[in-house]
């Protein structure tokens, strides 16, 4: 898979093209900063490494924010940040395959956009997915796309092991080993995407079982076993103590007896509490009464008879009949709430002889001192109990969540060894064979020394990283540790090409600035025997000693303070 073009355009308030870089299909593609040397010019904010950037995020990393936040300085670069937003930058990345058929990839540069392959919009997982189909020609979950395609376009500088650890710090060696295992076929892709998926299981059941185990300040099930020892013993001899105090029973019907009695005393309390509020209520309804019959208008009165005297003359009663009346009304009512009032009193009155006999009822059982002392020692050893019989009830579930952790985990050791088993140790030394064959050659012919890669099946029980990289000897400087990289990646795609593997055709390297120029020149001539792209952004000061018609004929994009990338 070869990348064809680069094209960089504004979508909003119109469309309109950027930047449309064609890269060479063989060899060398060079982005060149052609900025000088001097101080007040550093080059470093032409965009000569943007292009591989947006690269990047066309076959699918995450952060469009890398594009003007400048890790060194922690700081944004708000007016290319802004001019992003605002035209609503679009990147197009169209590559080809071994039979021409071309596809395009999309990628809005702006938060949230989208992401599109052939004009179909995307999710991520699905973009990678379908990108891992296209470029690797696999439909495996494992190894993802972005854990692969890392070793291709490489952005970040060489770390001491960089060559062959070149994914995030983080990343376990379980990765790795499918990653190695997928890139050199050093068993079928199924069984590599199978390999990978039972370790991040494995992995997980270990996190698993290491929170458990810190959640309980324990360190195995056999510690746990043996807290529930001696939680069973402490139950054992404190059921024990319970059972001499069974002598209780016989006094258990005293016991029940009282606390009936003071139940009934305490519902006779309340109930007596209620009638004293309603006998105090009739009383001032009386009161009440008793002054409205005594203060009652007599002048009053006698008006509201003479105005219905004057619409009806011909009343039937008379002016004292009315009086009379009204006095008898008033004194029905007295006798009928003193009626209620002595019926309450009398209740009342019930009530307190009830409670009376039963506090006499109450004086007469003599166990308050069993009852207060025994059975509050009594009490607190079924405490005690209760809260020892929790903790072995939690004890109980850890270990079986422990036990089922265990056994997940010697499930999937299993089933990882029976893969295992299957790896060819002899086809995957031939295989690392022929690859060792082009590696060791670039390396020297960069350096007059070689190096081999060597893949452990035993990484694991060793605790080692799954493959090693070994020269006979000497110190990698840094200038030395990014042209071994260099050679390292042209040599898989070279050996790639050999094995008629389905992979990228293409390797993009930054920062190669502190390469010596015999490198720099030997590195270009082993592209020339690639049948692959080498693309690569520089400073035109590096490479000026090289052969100009040579540096011309690779540059596909040249950048300057005065033509930067975005070009503002």
């Amino acid at each position: 898979m070869l990348i064809d073009k680069l094209i960089v355009r504004q979508t909003a308030p119109s469309e309109n093209v950027i930047r449309e870089i064609s890269f060479n299909q063989k060899g060398l593609s060079l982005i060149v900063d052609n900025t000088n040397s001097a101080a007040d010019k550093s080059g470093n904010s032409v965009g000569k490494t943007t292009a591989i950037k947006i690269i990047d995020l066309c076959l699918g990393a995450k952060s469009v924010r890398d594009l003007y936040y400048d890790s060194d300085t922690r700081s944004e670069n708000v007016e290319i940040r802004d001019y992003i937003h605002d035209n609503k930058l679009q990147a197009e990345l169209i590559i080809r395959d071994s039979n021409d058929i071309c596809y395009s990839i999309k990628r809005d540069l702006f938060k949230k956009g989208k992401k599109y392959i052939n004009n179909i919009p995307y999710i991520e997982n699905e973009f990678w997915s379908e990108l891992k189909k296209i470029i690797f020609g696999s439909s495996q979950p494992f190894p993802t796309f972005r854990q692969l395609i890392p070793k291709f376009v490489r952005l970040s500088n060489a770390s001491e092991d960089g060559m062959i650890k070149f994914l995030p710090r983080m990343t376990r060696n379980e990765v790795y080993d499918a990653v190695y295992g997928f890139l050199f076929h050093i068993m079928d892709t199924a069984l590599v995407s199978k390999k990978n998926e039972l370790s991040t299981q494995l992995a997980d059941c270990q996190r698993a079982i290491n929170v458990l185990e810190k959640n309980k300040s324990i360190s195995s099930i056999s510690m746990l076993r043996q807290k529930q020892e001696l939680i069973d013993a402490d139950l054992e001899e404190l059921n024990k103590k319970r059972r001499e105090l069974s002598y209780m029973e016989t006094y258990k019907d005293e016991i029940n007896n009282k606390r009936k009695i003071n139940s009934q005393i305490s519902k006779l309390q309340e109930k007596s509490q209620l009638l004293d509020f309603e006998i105090k209520t009739i009383e001032d309804s009386l009161n009440k009464l008793e002054n409205d019959k005594a203060n009652i208008d007599i002048s009053m009165l006698k008006n509201i008879y003479n105005e219905a005297n004057r619409y009806m003359p011909k009343l039937q009663k008379t002016f004292e009949e009315v009086v009379q009346f009204h006095n008898i009304m008033i004194q029905n009512r007295i006798d009928f709430i003193n009626q209620q009032a002595v019926a309450k009193r009398a209740q009342l009155e019930e009530y307190s002889s009830k409670i009376d006999e039963l506090l006499d009822e109450k004086k007469k059982i003599t166990i308050a001192v069993l009852d207060e002392g025994l059975l509050d020692e009594l009490n607190i050893l079924n405490r005690h109990i209760e809260d020892l019989s929790m903790q072995k009830g939690e004890l109980i579930q850890s270990i079986k969540l422990l036990e089922e952790q265990e056994q997940i985990k010697s499930d999937l050791l299993e089933k990882l060894q029976k893969i295992e088993t299957e790896i060819d140790n002899e086809k995957v030394e031939n295989k690392m064979k022929a690859f060792n064959q082009i590696f060791s050659d670039y390396c020297y012919k960069l350096y007059g020394e070689k190096y081999i890669l060597a893949y452990n099946s035993n990484w694991k029980e060793e605790k080692k990283f799954p493959v090693t990289a070994e020269s006979l000897g000497g110190n990698v400087g840094t200038g030395k540790k990014k042209a071994l990289i260099v050679a390292f990646d042209l040599a898989y795609m070279k050996y790639a090409e050999t094995m008629k593997l389905q992979f990228p055709d293409f390797v993009i390297h930054d920062k190669l600035e502190n390469t010596h120029i015999n490198q720099l020149k030997t590195i270009f001539e082993i592209c020339e025997n690639i049948d692959g792209q080498y693309i690569l952004p520089i400073l035109r000061e590096r490479i000026d000693k090289i052969d100009k018609d040579y540096v011309n004929k690779a540059v596909v994009l040249e950048l300057s303070e005065n033509d930067k990338f975005f070009r503002v």
